[in-house]
């Protein structure tokens, strides 16, 4: 899933930053981006076991797949938020695109896994899922086929997605809306002369 978070949560920050962009003022949405991958911080566990530390909480042990849930999403956004406003980014802007970007991993881990983790936790202990973008509807598992990091099917649907978004907010915007998304003497050097903005 490293490839399909990456896709996925890309093309739902171009439009966001577009929106963002247009109501505020300000594009920020690269924390979208970013935090898409804030789910799996918790690859910690399987790694800290093999050094024999265990943790547990609530009765479950502390694996891959513990901070896939509402709680952790509500928690890590709050964390994440109270860091950005330090460097100047406001706190509820932090916020609400923490939420989109953790979210979005979910979303997506529950439309790949038809039964993938606790996402409702604390309010349910039920492992949701709904496996809507597997290859075939008796598969059962998540292949990565390619190259090891995405699942083909997955990944193409991600890259139309992304596509699209990218189409959308070129046709809205001109091209100028990249230098949210890159260092500024990049942008300056590939893509300033060609900005319709």
């Amino acid at each position: 899933m490293l490839a399909e978070h990456l896709v996925y949560s890309t093309a739902l920050a171009i439009i966001v930053g577009m929106l963002c962009l247009r109501y505020t003022g300000r594009d920020v949405s690269w924390i979208i981006i970013v935090f898409a991958w804030a789910p799996d911080t918790d690859y910690i566990f399987p790694i800290l076991r093999f050094f024999r530390f265990r943790f547990r909480y609530d009765g479950f042990a502390l694996i891959h797949g513990t901070f896939h849930n509402v709680a952790a999403m509500v928690v890590f956004a709050l964390i994440i938020a109270l860091l950005l406003h330090l460097f100047g980014i406001r706190y509820i802007d932090a916020f609400i695109l923490s939420i989109i970007g953790f979210g979005v991993h979910l979303l997506e881990d529950a439309l790949v896994y038809p039964h993938g983790y606790m996402l409702l936790w604390p309010l349910s202990q039920e492992r949701v899922g709904l496996g809507w973008l597997l290859a075939s509807a008796n598969e059962e598992t998540y292949k990565a086929d390619f190259f090891h990091i995405a699942n083909t099917d997955v990944l193409f649907i991600g890259l139309v997605f992304l596509l699209i978004a990218i189409l959308i907010r070129t046709r809205f915007e001109g091209s100028g809306w990249i230098r949210w998304y890159m260092p500024e003497k990049i942008y300056q050097r590939y893509f300033a002369g060609n900005n319709k903005s």
